[in-house]
């Protein structure tokens, strides 16, 4: 049945896979309204409605917690039980900053983030049946400090571009977030994972958070070590402490928190 209050309709038990370099995903059912993420290749999402033309699909990605809109011709289905095996077997993430499947005659080029399944139903089989070129690691072992700084360090001078999930353009929330995703950390929007520590006991690889309460803005950095850190602005760079805590006294707001993460176990 048809939503009265828009031209939305809902399904139920319907479910898809990126089989693309990046799909993006919009905030409204339209090519001009906002960026709001990216699916890499190998990402599954449920997808929840349509419109009434059929030409966008509403989708969810259960592992970030971010959703919106898809065009239809981009949507690939696959079953509920291929979901569930997808989401629930391990399976391999590039670490490339680009790396490529030789399929058909023809490269598809893959981001660091992507996702190889290894189960028998997958689509195609990488592994037998085409070559893979560049490095990957498995979703199911937690990096160690020293891979994730290598990790994070893949993105420096990824330039900003909100709801972006890449190397060519990276939101600043989505962007950190994928780095402990590749890394084998779960970060859902909004529910930033692991354990406050004294700023003073933080080592490489702990994350900081400026948070600005009265316009709801977050700004991260990763802690490199050596008084150096990893943040953004308009770029990824590096820069020592007292630069970035220069840049986040110039913040008007008397409503601020300062938190230090520790999520690499």
């Amino acid at each position: 049945m048809q939503k009265e209050s828009s031209k939305e309709w809902p399904l139920n038990d319907a479910f898809g896979i990126c089989r693309q370099t990046i799909l993006p995903v919009y905030r409204q059912p339209t090519f001009d309204s906002a960026l709001v993420t990216q699916f890499l290749f190998g990402e599954c999402y449920q997808i929840l409605g349509l419109t009434s033309d059929r030409e966008w699909f509403k989708v969810y990605h259960e592992d970030t917690g971010m959703g919106g809109w898809v065009w239809a011709k981009l949507i690939k289905e696959i079953t509920k039980e291929e979901y569930q095996d997808f989401l629930n077997q391990d399976f391999q993430v590039v670490t490339s900053p680009i790396a490529a499947i030789e399929y058909l005659g023809t490269n598809l080029y893959l981001l660091p983030g992507s996702r190889l399944h290894f189960s028998e139903m997958e689509l195609f089989n990488w592994q037998d049946h085409i070559g893979f070129t560049g490095n990957y690691r498995p979703h199911a072992v937690k990096a160690s400090r020293e891979e994730l700084l290598e990790i994070a360090l893949r993105y420096l001078n990824a330039p900003f571009q909100a709801g972006g999930r890449s190397i060519f353009g990276l939101d600043e929330e989505l962007g950190f977030a994928l780095i402990y995703g590749i890394s084998g950390y779960s970060w859902v929007s909004g529910k930033i994972p692991g354990k406050s520590v004294e700023p003073d006991k933080v080592v490489p690889g702990d994350l900081f958070i400026f948070r600005d309460l009265e316009i709801q803005e977050s700004h991260f950095g990763i802690f490199l070590g050596g008084e150096e850190i990893l943040w953004m602005d308009n770029k990824m760079k590096i820069s020592d402490l007292d630069e970035w805590e220069e840049f986040l006294r110039n913040n008007k707001s008397e409503k601020v928190v300062f938190d230090a993460r520790s999520i690499v176990s």
